[in-house]
């Protein structure tokens, strides 16, 4: 088994056993929220899972929750340049697109909260196992900014795309139970049943062919690569719109706050 420790400025945890690699979130105080350090972290982890040879990854959370999505202090403690906004939406753009592109199946073990970039990386898997209690919400129409990391494509190939959109535009709170209902999950469990439960799948994956899997992972894929990159840019052209209008401004402010944000289509 190898593993690579937390820092202060390494908020990922890897692990690796029996060829089942673990990458975890671990800024728990912040229930995981994410910063770029975070988002390097994953693809780093994912080609470190490469190069041990593992057949299967798993993406969990440490603490409270699987991933609450963006930083919003960190938003609001200053302007970035347009220079830092271009890079930060890359970054989580980039990390998706890693996990969908591994040519190892990804599960995501689900626990918590998985809200707005949370949700974006847990669809990103192949696999996504939710504990009934979990919920996962797309806020990002509601506080003035935009989806990202694919959610165009992963959500409506998992509900359709009109489900999909329904979820988006209303900033909608999926819970475990209506999860499973409308097949956004694909297993989902008490709390106490969630570790063995991804546990029982990554071991059934471990043992698979890897070359097969593989293949399966690119051939099924509801996103083959030129449609990807044309999703993710224009995800991300979206979104860099967005932060740059008063309406982002406010939804941050508003977060901070803690009231309720007032758009003006600005």
């Amino acid at each position: 088994m190898s593993s690579t420790p937390t820092t202060d400025d390494r908020p990922v945890r890897y692990d690796v056993e029996d060829r089942i690699a673990r990458i975890t979130l671990d800024r728990p105080d912040s229930l995981n929220a994410v910063t770029p350090e975070l988002y390097e972290g994953i693809e780093a982890g994912l080609e470190q899972a490469a190069a041990d040879d593992a057949r299967v990854v798993v993406i969990q959370g440490e603490g409270r929750a699987f991933c609450v999505g963006a930083d919003m202090e960190q938003h609001d403690e200053r302007e970035r340049s347009a220079k830092e906004r271009r890079e930060y939406v890359w970054r989580a753009q980039d990390a998706c697109r890693a996990v969908q592109t591994s040519d190892l199946p990804v599960i995501a073990s689900v626990h918590g909260y998985a809200i707005g970039a949370g949700a974006e990386l847990a669809l990103s898997a192949d696999f996504l196992v939710m504990s009934e209690d979990a919920e996962i919400r797309f806020p990002e129409v509601s506080i003035g900014t935009y989806v990202g990391g694919g959610v165009s494509y992963t959500l409506s190939a998992r509900v359709g795309a009109a489900k999909a959109k329904e979820l988006v535009l209303r900033g909608a709170t999926v819970t475990g139970a209506e999860a499973d209902e409308m097949g956004l999950a694909s297993e989902v469990v008490p709390r106490a049943d969630l570790e063995d439960e991804v546990d029982e799948l990554a071991d059934d994956l471990a043992g698979n062919a890897p070359i097969p899997m593989a293949f399966a992972k690119e051939q099924f894929d509801p996103a083959r690569q030129a449609d990807r990159d044309h999703r993710l840019t224009a995800e991300a052209e979206a979104l860099l719109a967005c932060m740059g209008t008063d309406d982002w401004q406010e939804g941050v402010d508003a977060f901070a706050e803690d009231r309720d944000p007032v758009f003006t289509g600005e």
